[in-house]
């Protein structure tokens, strides 16, 4: 089992009600369609109250007060490891959580869980904004969001040997104000320019975290240049990992020792890059990996990532066994409705629904980890990709029952995602939602109004009925933290919510899926698929092959030349398909579409 970072943040574990104590095939929605795509867009939209940089951060641009509407222009350039200044370009990326550091641990987990939602359930995500929150750009918002940090991630390997992987110090948690005014308090107070930590010889697996963001990145962004610098830098982030695999890179001064567990990271970057490139050497790794273990002592979070790993193999090969008790997707099983809806593991589980992981920094992140993970299992067997001996209703519910509970049906009556229909009773420990720059003491920030209603999750309760809403001061005033990894399996549980209730039309998505090859299109197709060939640099036959989400080849047609191919779709079942493109060159290309 893994020796987690989490053993330092989860405290005492109760162990927990009877199996099955609570129903969840028979518990219904607690709020409206139009309450879940609200709540998935505020959620989303908190990504860009974490921008750093001159990224356009909503929270510094929409304040009245903050005339700088920017924040550490000049990371990159201070001490490096504790020595002399660095001369790089580490400007953007997400702050952690209400406070101003980069923490590469958080934030890699944070944009690939996004990527993952938008693979998945790309009808849940609206285009209603570009990236300076003007009009809709024809790009998915998601993708928008995602992009900061993957733009970020591309910068934090110097070279083929150099990760960056931190970029501040306790410093920053000196003062309270916002991070436009935090910039000018000089280095004492995280200001400008903040130290940067980089590796050679660890930081593996949150390596490994970037190159699965950026293995999506590559595949689901629209632009072709962009996807091929992702391709280029999710090899180079995973090359990194695989020779730095076993040694996590320490987060300086905070969370105590590193986490020294590694194989479920690695193995969702190899399968990852399986799905970018077809070879099969990565669909080996993402295996070997994680050969006769089982990760299955945490909820889906910043340090186990085991649960998208365990999806993206069994949907790859759904045979595949672990060689220590079953399939990958047993596993995934297991974790679902063991782990958290019977929660025999972690925790109590109340009369309510609501499972209490008692970790001092509240239990709703990883709940909504455990939510997560069943919406995944629930895809693979909606979409035929494996079978199940499990209710799989009981995991549509406990997902959805996970998500009303952070909206809030809860023991208190007020939403844990902060402004959520204009309720904000509940604090969140953010200083850009804050608004003020004049480092208030501990009472008036427990007294005083927020200036944005976030979005952001708040950590929330530590077990049934105990919640002291205080930013500082209080003994549980770590309940009221919230951050990008709070966020990011929220946007994952949602999300699979949100495509059932309130698809988007297929007009507000990419309708053609491109590399600098091929075109495919229609990516939500009904009658046909057309694949195009864009350059040709190979002589001979193409064979374009269709693949239902089990594996199985479904259509083959052959391409020459310059020449188009329709794939007749009539006669197939809606849900979720593979075109794969082969070359007699030996190259391989991907995309996936939906009927």
């Amino acid at each position: 089992m893994k020796n987690k970072l989490y053993s330092a943040l989860i405290g005492s574990v109760l162990c927990c009600a009877s199996a099955n104590a609570y129903d969840y095939s028979s518990y219904s929605s607690s709020f409206s369609n139009d309450d879940y795509r609200t709540a998935l867009n505020m959620g989303l939209k908190f990504f860009g109250g974490q921008r750093c940089g001159d990224t356009h951060n909503w929270m510094l641009n929409d304040n009245p007060n903050v005339s700088k509407k920017y924040c550490h222009t000049k990371d990159g350039q201070g001490s490096v490891n504790g020595g002399g200044n660095g001369n790089y370009d580490l400007t953007g990326g997400w702050h952690d959580c209400g406070d101003h550091i980069k923490v590469g641990t958080t934030m890699g987990y944070a944009a690939t869980s996004l990527l993952v939602a938008y693979d998945l359930w790309p009808e849940a995500f609206q285009d209603n904004y570009d990236g300076e929150y003007g009009a809709s750009n024809g790009i998915a918002d998601v993708l928008d969001e995602a992009k900061i940090a993957t733009d970020y991630f591309i910068k934090s390997f110097i070279d083929d040997n150099t990760f960056v992987y931190y970029v501040g110090d306790a410093s920053d948690h000196r003062e309270w104000r916002t991070s436009s005014a935090q910039s000018d308090r000089g280095t004492a107070n995280g200001g400008d320019p903040r130290p940067v930590w980089t590796a050679t010889d660890k930081g593996g697996p949150q390596a490994a975290a970037y190159s699965a963001a950026l293995s999506l990145m590559a595949r689901l962004y629209p632009d072709n240049d962009y996807k091929e610098l992702c391709k280029t830098y999710a090899v180079k982030a995973y090359n990194f990992a695989v020779k730095n695999k076993s040694v996590h890179a320490p987060i300086p001064e905070f969370y105590g020792s590193p986490n020294t567990e590694w194989t479920d990271e690695l193995s969702l970057a190899a399968i990852l890059l399986y799905e970018l490139t077809g070879e099969d050497k990565y669909l080996s790794d993402a295996t070997g990996y994680l050969q006769n273990k089982w990760e299955s002592n945490s909820p889906l979070a910043w340090d186990t990532m085991a649960d998208y790993a365990y999806y993206y193999i069994a949907k790859n090969s759904p045979s595949a066994n672990n060689g220590a008790g079953g399939t990958f997707a047993s596993f995934l099983q297991k974790n679902v409705f063991d782990l958290h809806i019977r929660h025999t593991k972690h925790g109590e589980i109340t009369s309510n629904g609501f499972p209490y992981y008692q970790s001092r920094w509240g239990t709703n992140k990883l709940a909504l980890g455990g939510a997560a993970a069943a919406a995944l299992y629930v895809k693979l067997v909606e979409d035929g990709v494996i079978t199940s001996s499990e209710n799989i209703e009981d995991a549509k519910k406990f997902n959805l029952r996970i998500v009303d509970y952070v909206l809030g049906n809860n023991e208190f009556n007020h939403t844990f995602l902060h402004g959520f229909k204009g309720d904000m009773h509940f604090r969140i420990h953010h200083r850009n939602a804050m608004g003020r720059d004049d480092n208030p003491p501990s009472n008036v920030k427990n007294s005083c109004d927020f200036m944005f209603a976030s979005g952001g999750v708040i950590g929330g309760p530590s077990k049934f009925g105990t919640f002291e809403n205080v930013i500082e001061g209080g003994a549980s005033y770590t309940e009221t933290e919230g951050g990008c990894d709070y966020n990011a399996p929220f946007i994952a549980a949602i999300a699979s919510i949100v495509a059932e209730k309130d698809p988007v039309p297929s007009t507000s998505n990419a309708l053609v899926q491109n590399n600098l090859n091929y075109n495919v299109y229609p990516t939500l197709f009904e009658n046909y698929i057309v694949a195009d060939p864009v350059e040709n640099n190979c002589d001979g036959e193409i064979t374009v092959q269709l693949f239902a989400a089990n594996g199985t080849v479904v259509k083959v047609e052959k391409m020459s030349g310059f020449f188009p191919v329709i794939i007749k779709t009539d006669d197939l079942s809606k849900g979720e398909y593979f075109v794969v493109i082969s070359t007699n060159c030996g190259t391989k290309a991907s995309y996936k579409v939906i009927k």
